[in-house]
């Protein structure tokens, strides 16, 4: 008899399991379309081209607005060891059945990649980090995806374990500027090399620069006489001299580095500089410094952040131009320092932190410190803060020149004069509003004339 109610509840149950389904698949509505908001593309160590991401992906919408999105794609960069690029996509559900969802893709690119190509290989990836969310709206339903692979791609890719340039990367470049005035003239010239190697366990650099400036003054100075009464011409002016003052600053340098890797936070290594600088006194400077250095993050997520704190030792040599305040014409002086690194790419923007302490063993009385910081902050999709400021407390100017300097000298930057420190900085902020919708792409009468000087 006891059979029959359990029967009786079993056969209820069954009957309404359906109905509740039904009801909960009647409830649930899919979203036309996936609101999706991407921070990365703008920054200026490499970012993407947004308009081409726009132009190709159409089944979402774009918002400007990060609290408004779904989904919140951030797109972190960094060189890699053959010169090329690597793209971090961190993908983060933000909103509705989205919420709580995550994924990172990896997209790598090499050197010899042209813009179109990395483009074209950036946005594929987008899409395909894309796909899981976009499944789940309307427009998912227009959607379809080849799921096929080029064979001669994977040839290709199989073929570049072998390099033939074993992982060495060369450039080379030079630039110019002219800039002319009424009374004064000023040309600037320079170029520059850079040879790379750079894998898992070690990095080895060497790097070269040359840089000079000429500059051409004309002061107008009324002639007088010995008793300071003007000269006149015939028709009673006073005559008005042109004095020519030119003046070469010059600069070149050169670097080598190579770091070994021991583990994934420790490495060690060597830094070998040497360069001439007329305004800072150094007819030539030679440096040696070995340090070591502790990452407190793995490099595994080097794109997203790191803090690196690097201690070394420094001999350097010291031939100056003119004999400083110190008395000293050449010199070799040993030196400590600290450097400590915070970089994070996170979604409420990106942050650099460097401090640097440093000061002479053999009188410690010469040291200086300083602190630089580059913040964008994202108050919202719509309003950004920037800053850049950097500034260093200074007691070691041992290069100082002796003597007495014109007021030419000064103000044409050929020389620097005592400073127990210096500031830089620049600041600034950024506000969109209207639309949220970011969508559209028209590029009619896109830029204007490039003229350098006011238009």
């Amino acid at each position: 008899m006891r059979l029959i109610p359990l029967l009786l509840i079993l056969t209820f149950f069954s009957s309404i399991t359906p109905a509740i389904s039904q009801t909960s698949i009647d409830h649930y509505n899919s979203p036309d379309k996936l609101r999706v908001f991407i921070d990365g593309c703008e920054r200026r160590d490499g970012g993407c081209d947004l308009d081409f991401i726009r132009t190709e992906i159409t089944a979402v919408d774009f918002y400007r607005d990060n609290q408004k999105a779904d989904v919140f794609l951030l797109i972190n960069t960094n060189r890699s060891g053959g010169g090329g690029r690597q793209y971090q996509l961190i993908f983060s559900g933000q909103q509705n059945i989205h919420k709580g969802r995550a994924d990172t893709l990896y997209v790598n690119n090499k050197q010899t990649d042209t813009d179109f190509e990395v483009r074209e290989k950036l946005t594929r990836f987008i899409k395909l980090g894309l796909a899981p969310f976009v499944a789940k709206t309307i427009a998912g339903e227009e959607v379809e995806i080849n799921m096929k692979t080029d064979s001669d791609m994977l040839e290709d890719t199989l073929q570049e374990s072998v390099d033939p340039w074993n992982y060495w990367v060369f450039n080379m470049g030079s630039d110019a500027n002219i800039e002319l005035e009424e009374l004064s003239s000023e040309i600037n010239f320079g170029g520059d090399i850079n040879i790379n190697r750079i894998t898992d366990k070690w990095k080895i650099s060497l790097s070269g620069r040359i840089d000079e400036r000429l500059r051409r003054t004309i002061q107008k100075e009324p002639r007088v006489d010995d008793n300071g009464d003007p000269v006149l011409d015939g028709d009673g002016n006073q005559i008005i001299d042109e004095v020519v003052n030119n003046f070469d600053v010059s600069e070149f340098g050169f670097s080598h580095q190579l770091v070994k890797a021991i583990s994934p936070q420790w490495s060690y290594g060597y830094d070998i500089t040497g360069r001439q600088n007329t305004r800072f006194n150094y007819k030539f400077q030679a440096s040696f410094r070995p340090a070591v250095e502790y990452n407190f993050f793995p490099e595994a997520v080097q794109n997203s952040r790191f803090l690196r704190v690097n201690y070394g030792v420094e001999v350097r040599n010291n031939n100056y131009v003119e004999e400083t305040i110190y008395g000293a014409l050449d010199e070799t002086r040993v030196l400590h320092s600290l450097r400590a690194s915070l970089g994070l790419n996170q979604r409420w923007g990106n942050l650099e932190v460097g401090y640097r302490f440093r000061n002479y063993l053999d009188d410690f009385n010469f040291w200086s410190t300083g602190l630089n910081i580059r913040a964008e902050v994202r108050i919202t999709g719509n309003f950004s803060f920037y800053v850049r400021a950097e500034g260093n407390y200074v007691k070691d100017q041992i290069y100082l020149a002796s003597g007495d300097f014109t007021e030419q000298d000064i103000l044409s930057g050929r020389v620097t004069l005592p400073s127990a420190y210096n500031i830089d900085t620049r600041f600034g902020f950024n506000y969109r509003f209207g639309s949220n919708l970011n969508n559209f792409v028209n590029r009619r009468f896109f830029g204007r004339a490039n003229f350098v000087g006011n238009d």
